[in-house]
């Protein structure tokens, strides 16, 4: 809420005859077990509207399309279309199977047996290894009978019949998937040897066989119906990011199997973990499996199954436009003001308040693991940093007999887009950031009266190292056909076998903070053509970093400088934007009283339109009070610094 003049915010109690909320605007909720006043005020000054944030709500991201890519730059023409159909396998063959080893990325070649043929599914377990056949069919008839059915109904169907005609989905346990992987699907494999030449050309799931050995069948089913989903998502929206993807998966464990408490409790003890990114350290992933869990869980504690298969079913570019689009269909709030109310369903955990706004029903959970910043000095000032689409949280204590508390939130009005300097007034281009993508970057130079020439440009990076990678290429022959060109700081080094030739991966400068650097390259052997030039971005199926953005090219010996301060010079984006890097910075402070048996909340929106201080008063018999600080901007991976400043009294 916002303050209005110096009037204090009153939250009022409900006591089961006349209700009152301080504003038109409030909505309040009686339970016996709890209750909950909202008072929540839109008044405020609208946002000064930016040029990146209607540049990031309206772009297309192109899908990765690796047959095209095949075909473009590494010259294929010779690829197969799959067959429609496929002999039925027989129980006791042989197939020789590349694995990934998750742990390390290691290729192997795993020898193996078809040991279970289902309605659905075969079952294939590695030469040697060791399985109790009686569970293994277990499996199998849980798939036939429940799993393929009740995730197909989730959420559609996958790829049928596929890369190989054959409807059935292969599985292969093996001991070499990686330590502390228990399964997991790779879309490599749906590919054409000729795009991938590790691909085992079907749509499989890998298993851990040690897991498999040790861990009761229940949740061997749940974990094939995470990795179902997955498969799925890649037929309905295959650039799907990624913390959205994931929050399906586990929503499919919460709704039919058994859910991940593990890593909704590594959340909830990390709440300071982005929701809209994930990270690149597998050691920290626990935290953005639980956020992500937790969030689909909460739209559909919400709003119902119908709701999330529209959810399911939007394909904007990015989870949280798909989340804003649903919303508003169903007339209700954006997505901010969603996440807002997560924040305070993270914090209290009661579905019975609020028509269901503030808890979950579909699981059962502990407030305990929630860290909370005590303040117990006033007045106190705290710098903090926090995460967009996360929150920090604070317990207030020691206040006295205060009967009213105020709050000030100082943070800046803007956030980079991405951690680059761009100097006022300047623009630049920006690849964008998404999973599974390939965004380009082109324009058609005219080199007949060169005898040499050198293309010179500005580039930051930060890029999923050797999984995600940026190029600068050259096109003689119309866009057909492209080469990378080697430069100074792309590189050659191809652990994976996910680049197509001479590329920037990692963080532009080689430290630990990306940062500008000039590059140089030679067009001689181009010199007398016409050629195509683009920048060009291909990400991998998951996880990502904030991109790559260029400014100022040059090629002097045409005369041609761009600096993109005033218009794209003559460049064609599909998937990058013209941006001069600036989002509006917003941000929520929710203030929470909790007594024996009731709870208030009051919410304000930063910035406001007068000032951002604000004062609550304190209701009757409260025995906590405590505050939620969270960042809401687009896409960015830029924190909010901020400071909280607590004082008693009115100011």
């Amino acid at each position: 809420m916002m303050k209005l003049g110096d009037q204090a915010v009153v939250p009022t109690r409900i006591n089961g005859g006349d209700v009152s909320c301080p504003s038109k605007f409030a909505v309040c909720l009686f339970c016996a077990i709890l209750v909950l006043c909202i008072a929540v005020t839109p008044v405020h000054a609208d946002p000064v509207f930016m040029p990146t944030e209607e540049a990031l709500n309206t772009v297309q991201i192109p899908p990765r399309d690796r047959v095209d890519l095949a075909r473009r730059l590494r010259g294929l023409t010779d690829i197969p279309m799959p067959p429609q159909s496929a002999p039925e396998r027989q129980v006791g063959e042989q197939q020789i199977f590349y694995v990934t080893n998750a742990s390390d990325n290691t290729l192997l070649e795993i020898p193996s047996t078809l040991r279970v043929v289902g309605e659905h599914i075969y079952l294939w377990v590695e030469n040697g290894g060791s399985v109790e056949m009686a569970r293994l069919q277990t499996l199998a008839d849980a798939f036939d009978n429940t799993i393929y059915d009740a995730v197909r109904a989730l959420w559609g169907s996958e790829a049928n019949p596929g890369i190989d005609g054959d409807p059935r989905i292969h599985g292969l346990f093996s001991n070499s998937v990686g330590s502390g992987v228990a399964a997991y699907f790779m879309s490599d494999h749906t590919l054409p040897n000729e795009v991938v030449p590790s691909s085992n050309e079907h749509e499989m799931f890998f298993f851990n066989l040690s897991t498999f050995n040790s861990t009761d069948t229940a949740y061997i089913e749940s974990v094939v119906g995470h990795e179902f989903q997955h498969m799925i998502r890649l037929n309905l929206q295959a650039n799907e990011e990624t913390w959205m993807n994931e929050g399906f998966a586990e929503f499919t464990q919460v709704h039919l199997f058994e859910p991940g408490m593990g890593e909704i409790y590594a959340f909830l003890n990390a709440p300071n973990t982005q929701l809209n990114t994930w990270y690149e350290d597998i050691t920290a992933r626990g935290a953005n499996y639980g956020a992500a869990s937790l969030f689909i869980t909460y739209f559909h504690d919400r709003y119902g199954l119908d709701a999330l298969r529209m959810l399911s079913a939007d394909n904007a570019p990015r989870g949280l436009q798909s989340v804003d689009n649903v919303l508003r269909l169903l007339g209700q709030p954006g997505v901010d003001v969603f996440f807002a109310d997560w924040v305070v369903a993270n914090f209290l955990f009661d579905p019975y308040v609020a028509t269901g706004a503030y808890g979950y029903r579909s699981l059962n959970l502990d407030t305990s693991s929630i860290p909370r910043t005590p303040i117990n000095k006033y007045p106190s000032q705290l710098s903090q940093t926090v995460s967009q689409y996360a929150a920090d949280y604070f317990d207030l204590i020691d206040y006295g007999d205060a009967g009213s508390l105020t709050f000030t939130l100082t943070a800046p009005p803007t956030v980079q887009l991405i951690d680059a300097p761009v100097e006022a007034g300047d623009r630049i281009f920006y690849s964008n950031r998404a999973d599974m993508s390939d965004t380009t970057l082109t324009r058609a130079f005219d080199l007949t009266g060169l005898t040499s020439a050198t293309l010179e440009y500005r580039l930051w990076y930060h890029l999923e190292e050797h999984w995600d990678h940026g190029y600068v290429m050259v096109s003689s022959d119309g866009g057909a056909t492209w080469a990378a060109l080697s430069t100074q700081h792309t590189t050659d080094v191809n652990p994976y076998q996910t680049a197509y030739g001479s590329a920037y991966t990692g963080r532009s400068g080689g430290g630990t903070h990306p940062v500008w650097v000039d590059e140089r390259v030679s067009l001689d052997a181009y010199a007398g053509e016409n050629i195509l030039i683009r920048f060009e971005v291909i990400t991998d199926d998951a996880i990502n970093q904030p991109g790559m953005a260029i400014d100022d090219v040059r090629i002097d010996e045409l005369g041609y400088a761009a600096d993109f301060a005033d218009d794209a010079s003559g460049w064609e984006a599909n998937g990058w934007i013209w941006t001069d890097n600036v989002l509006n910075q917003r941000a929520w402070v929710q203030v929470i009283q909790q007594t024996d048996h009731d709870a208030f909340l009051t919410r304000w929106e930063y910035p406001a339109d007068v000032d951002d201080t604000w004062t609550v008063e304190l209701v009757d018999g409260v025995r906590r009070v405590s505050v939620a600080v969270s960042a809401v901007a687009p896409v960015t991976t830029v924190p909010m610094p901020y400071d909280l400043s607590v004082n008693v009294g009115a100011p």
